[in-house]
């Protein structure tokens, strides 16, 4: 279980990390500069001569945690940039980045793929360290394309992240803590309903043609997509004896909110593959959100039902489960929108499966019909 490794803090703190890494040292200037310029490289179709220009074997073995996520954000930016912004058909990603790449992931215990938690929860800082938080105060870091619609896709996601700390911490306080005063559950309402009003702002500046034909192109994973059945190699990574491999790509059910959600409200998902599909996220994730996740289902399991079951509070957890389906349901209707109906009219990139190689649409809409009231 490694109780070792489980933080509560995180619960208080929310899954955004703490110390965000803005550049690294000189001898990275190779890969920043890639990063960087990612836009008009792309633009120009120069990854591959850039690529093979980087150096392949750096020293990661003085860089702390937050260096270790800057650098897994920018080999895994690249990487992405490199598999499909290229205009070659093999898919095999040079020594230049996948050795260390590979070391990068080995610390950070994750694959070697782009996941949420480069994409979007070490990929922002403050606008004005001077103002406080605001969606519109964020200012995303890395990009493949760059523009207006990247940029509001994942800043909506960081703003989730940044509010879920207040209705976490507030459903820690009453169910983990037993700690019985109600205001705890009336702010996890309002806090969750804050989450729901800024899901709702993503149409405002992430337009559904753009998403799907310059954003989501880049962020498909390697297992189920069509365009790499076999995989993709890592070359002269000795761990993969050069086998292809499959990782998923990067998804919002990479996130750990929901999952925590689930746990601490008592939502239940039946045993199928879709509920597989989530389990296998969190090797996604960073270690410390994998070993909350696992500590809460099983506190969920074994000792939820201790908790009190005063009127009042049945009330309120049945309306914080409610807007946790309102939430479900946005998600649905997005999907619907930005991709299922995009697809229609549009064969470069297919709807069949999910950035994370799901069916989603099924996946998606199962989940909000699990997402009900258990004690009314």
């Amino acid at each position: 279980m490694g109780e070792d490794r489980l933080d509560f803090s995180i619960l208080e703190s929310g899954f955004l990390p703490s110390k965000i890494s803005t550049i690294l040292s000189k001898e990275f200037d190779d890969i920043e500069y890639v990063g960087n310029n990612l836009p008009k490289i792309l633009a120009n179709n120069q990854i591959e001569s850039e690529v093979l220009n980087l150096e392949p074997e750096k020293d990661i073995s003085n860089l702390g945690i937050d260096e270790l996520e800057r650098a897994m954000l920018l080999y895994s930016y690249i990487g992405h940039a490199y598999i499909w912004g290229n205009l070659k058909t093999d898919k095999v990603i040079p020594k230049n980045i996948s050795k260390t790449w590979f070391k990068i992931s080995q610390k950070l215990g994750r694959p070697p793929i782009l996941s949420y938690a480069s994409y979007a929860l070490n990929n922002w800082k403050l606008q004005d360290k001077n103002k406080p938080f605001d969606l519109e105060n964020i200012r995303i870091l890395q990009n493949f394309l760059g523009g207006m619609d990247e940029d509001w896709f994942i800043m909506i996601h960081v703003a989730i992240e940044y509010e879920a700390k207040e209705i976490l911490s507030n459903l820690k306080h009453y169910f983990l803590d037993q700690n019985e005063d109600q205001s705890f559950l009336e702010s996890a309402l309002e806090s969750i309903r804050k989450i729901n009003s800024i899901m709702n702002r993503m149409p405002e500046k992430c337009d559904p043609f753009i998403y799907y034909n310059r954003v989501r192109p880049y962020i498909f994973g390697w297992k189920n997509n069509p365009a790499t059945p076999q995989g993709v190699i890592y070359e002269e990574v000795d761990e993969y004896n050069g086998k292809p491999q499959l990782f998923r790509g990067e998804t919002g059910a990479q996130s750990s909110i929901v999952p925590a959600l689930d746990a601490l409200l008592g939502i239940t998902h039946s045993n199928d593959p879709l509920r597989e599909y989530l389990d296998e996220m969190r090797l996604y994730m960073p270690i410390e959100h994998r070993y909350i996740l696992n500590y809460l289902d099983e506190w969920s399991e074994s000792k939820r039902s201790s908790v009190t079951n005063q009127d009042k509070s049945v009330k309120l957890t049945n309306e914080i489960i409610k807007e946790v389906h309102t939430f479900r349901n946005k998600h649905l209707e997005y999907a619907r929108t930005y991709i299922h109906e995009q697809s229609l009219s549009n064969q470069n990139n297919s709807n069949v499966v999910g950035t994370g190689g799901t069916p989603f649409m099924k996946y998606l809409d199962k989940h909000l019909q699990e997402t009900v009231p258990t004690n009314d």
